[in-house]
């Protein structure tokens, strides 16, 4: 009998073998993101279903940072003029932006996203965000936001949501127009919370400044996808949650849980629906 899984990645899982799962306690996702795993079929058998519930979030927080210095330093550019030999003066500061002084809006303040307000802090940023779960801190300032409020406001956008019904296209042809000064579109998070179509005719448009996605519409990505063309972008292929440091503090959290799971003690990142 199998008592526990661990869904390294967390795909759908077919029904089929679900319904053999009888003693099954506890499916224990190994990722935070869970949009790709039949949640509701795991449920129906009576079998509780868990997240990593944030155990790579620093790992996920410094690649945000990372890509916000990639995108806004054209760091590609300056790498590949440097190693091709098409260094010649110093023009190209001209097409860079610092971060001090600027406003980094955030969508969602959960772990994730309060470990990036944390360090853009010291970066001199300002904070601004929106997310219904979160109440006005106190102790900060940053200052809670409506949605459309911050994307008049923001100079970066970052996103750090799960994927659901309601944030899938949640930046779309209806708001993206709101985006006043230009930002910087930075997606660690997954790629359909911006709606693809509306995305790219930003970038075309000018409407945005550039993008820094490590989340893909499709992955693996393919060669000739327009989005992936763009001068003014730079992408990483899924991997802000990655490194050998999260990873072992990943495999502690689930070894963890799924221990709790099988004695009956608490079990931490608890999916209660989809």
């Amino acid at each position: 009998s199998i008592d526990a899984v661990l869904l390294a990645p967390a795909r759908h899982f077919p029904v089929q073998y679900m319904d053999r799962l009888t003693s099954c306690k506890l499916m224990q996702i190994w990722s935070s993101g869970y949009d790709k795993f039949n949640i509701d079929d795991a449920h129906a058998r009576g079998i509780s279903v868990s997240n990593n519930h944030g155990s790579n979030a620093i790992s996920v927080a410094e690649h945000t940072i990372l890509m916000m210095l990639s995108v806004s330093r054209r760091l590609p550019e300056m790498h590949d003029r440097v190693i091709t030999g098409r260094w010649s003066g110093n023009d190209h500061g001209m097409s860079s932006h610092s971060l001090a002084g600027k406003t980094l809006g955030l969508i969602g303040l959960g772990k994730i996203g309060t470990l990036v307000a944390h360090r853009a802090d010291s970066f001199g940023m300002k904070i601004v965000f929106t997310d219904p779960a979160v109440q006005q801190p106190e102790d900060r300032n940053w200052r809670k936001l409506d949605l459309k409020e911050l994307l008049g406001e923001a100079d970066y956008l970052s996103f750090h949501v799960h994927l659901s019904a309601e944030t899938r296209d949640l930046i779309n042809d209806d708001n993206i127009y709101l985006l006043k000064k230009r930002p910087f579109i930075i997606n660690v998070s997954r790629a359909e919370i911006v709606n693809r179509d509306a995305l790219i005719g930003a970038l075309r448009s000018g409407r945005i400044k550039g993008v820094a996605i490590d989340a893909h519409y499709s992955e693996p990505t393919a060669e000739n996808d327009e989005l992936l063309e763009s001068n003014n972008g730079v992408f990483s292929p899924h991997v802000a949650g990655s490194t050998a440091d999260s990873y072992m503090e990943t495999v502690r959290a689930c070894i963890v849980n799924i221990d709790a799971a099988l004695t009956g003690a608490p079990v931490a990142g608890l999916i209660q629906h989809r």
